[in-house]
């Protein structure tokens, strides 16, 4: 009897340990699937801060890291037609990274900070102008060329859908994002593919003395900029896009390149920037070719009277040094600081760069036909004496402009900008003309704002020095 009752227990205890293995593998793959869709989702906040991100799956990656599908990015809410999607998402994180962030903060000893994330989007088509990010916003989404639209009168950007329309056999479009902690610094790179098109690639270093996480650094403070640089291949886009855009509007390819270079200098020129003859010659070198480019730039700290929030884009020209690389060649940076001469002002904001462009010179005909018509001698006339009873004619007053009413809702605070994020404003700004834009971000301690009618995609800091008030727009 003895035997049997022992035998009992041990059947008992046998099962009890089987459930409990089963139970353990259960609770540790939920664990695994949870702690996967939660570095996707922080991940994809240090990606795209501010934007509305989805995707429909997500596994983990036994070896750190998970397999996402099915990602769309919606940058705004008010422009439901912008979107990218993007078939597939490998998030990579180290082995012992991704499993030791299971562990709370106040477990230091076990938990390890994330210090390396990879972000390889493949499968990418979409309308989205907005860039993806800051350090591309020069560059188009599909194209991955700089400026990629400058120089025609009625388009602005390019979308997958178009590429086929330009004679190209593009393939579909890959991104990848990455962030790599060292000691005291952070080197972040970037790249954007589409193959048969082109391709842009990114590195930035920037010094990060600070003990940070990289899912801290939605909230971080601005780092100091060492380095940045940008290595660009086409692949058959320029010629595309120079004999379309040269046929749409009925002129030659050559016409449209220089159309193309005299967009780009104005543009640089808004922001208080001059290219140097060299420089120039050179960029349309790969204007017409399609020659591969490359811009290095390196940055010296600022002194410590100065603060970055009351930088301009031209202000960085006395802290910058560096070359460009333009089909083999290097040049000096070549860039020269100018007195800012903002684009004119427009209620249509899908307007062109170059249209405004085209404005601004017939309005520069206008004026000089005026005055050289003040200029000319006039044309002897008979005077007639006046009755001793007229009075003489008298000077007109002169009046002074009335100061623009301000707006009862007017924002006047800088510092409650960053609470705006999506909402449109008119911009009022210290010796420069009133601009219309889209908050989209907060970065560096300065505001970003979306000018779509600069080619769709172009964005600029508004720096707290230069800011008057911003009033909403209906």
């Amino acid at each position: 009897m003895a035997g049997k009752a022992k035998k009992e227990e041990k059947q008992g205890t046998s099962i009890l340990r089987i459930l409990g293995v089963v139970l353990f593998i259960v609770v540790g793959a939920v664990l695994t699937f949870w702690h996967a869709n939660f570095v996707t989702g922080r991940s994809l906040l240090l990606a795209f801060p501010g934007w509305e991100v989805t995707y429909k799956g997500c596994w983990p990656n036994p070896f750190g890291g998970a397999w996402v599908s099915d990602v769309t990015l919606m940058p705004y809410e008010e422009y439901p037609d912008e979107v990218f999607h993007f078939d597939s998402l490998y998030v990579d994180v180290p082995f012992m990274q991704f499993y030791s962030t299971f562990f709370p903060k106040r477990l230091k000893w076990l938990r390890s900070e994330i210090k390396d994330i990879s972000l390889e989007f493949s499968g990418g088509r979409g309308t989205l102008a907005e860039p993806f990010t800051w350090e591309m916003a020069a560059f188009g989404n599909v194209s991955a060329s700089p400026f990629e639209a400058d120089g025609c009168m009625e388009d602005a950007i390019w979308v997958s859908e178009e590429m086929a329309e330009m004679g190209l056999q593009a393939g579909e479009t890959e991104l990848v994002m990455s962030w790599h902690r060292e000691e005291g610094s952070l080197v972040r790179e970037q790249s954007i593919h589409t193959e048969g098109v082109g391709r842009v690639d990114f590195r930035g270093e920037q010094a990060r003395d600070d003990d940070f996480d990289l899912f801290d650094m939605v909230e971080g403070d601005f780092s100091t900029v060492r380095s940045r640089e940008w290595h660009v291949r086409d692949e058959g886009f320029i010629a595309a896009r120079n004999a379309h855009c040269a046929k749409k509007d009925g002129i030659t390819p050559q016409q449209f390149v220089q159309r193309h270079l005299d967009t780009v200098e104005r543009l640089l020129e808004a922001d208080g920037i001059a290219p140097s003859e060299s420089v120039r010659n050179a960029y349309r070198h790969y204007a017409e070719r399609g020659a591969p480019l490359d811009l290095a730039l390196n940055f010296s700290a600022l002194p410590d009277n100065l603060s970055y929030e009351e930088f301009e884009l031209s202000d960085w020209l006395n802290f910058t040094s560096g070359t460009f690389n333009i089909d083999g060649r290097d040049l000096n940076l070549g860039m020269r600081e100018v007195t800012p001469r903002p684009l004119p002002e427009t209620d249509d904001e899908e307007a062109t760069t170059f249209a405004l462009l085209e404005s601004e010179r017939a309005t520069m005909r206008a004026q000089a036909a005026v005055a050289e018509a003040l200029a000319a001698p006039a044309p002897t006339l008979a005077v007639a004496t006046l009755p001793a009873s007229t009075p003489p004619p008298t000077e007109l007053p002169f009046v002074v402009p009335a100061e623009p009413e301000v707006a009862a809702d007017a924002i006047t605070d800088y510092a409650k900008l960053r609470a705006e994020i999506g909402k449109r404003f008119k911009f009022y700004l210290k010796e420069q003309s009133p601009i219309r834009g889209q908050i989209v971000g907060s970065e560096d301690g300065q505001i970003r704002v979306r000018r779509q009618m600069t080619s769709g995609f172009m964005e600029q800091f508004i720096a707290r020095a230069n800011f008057i008030r911003a009033e909403p727009m209906r």
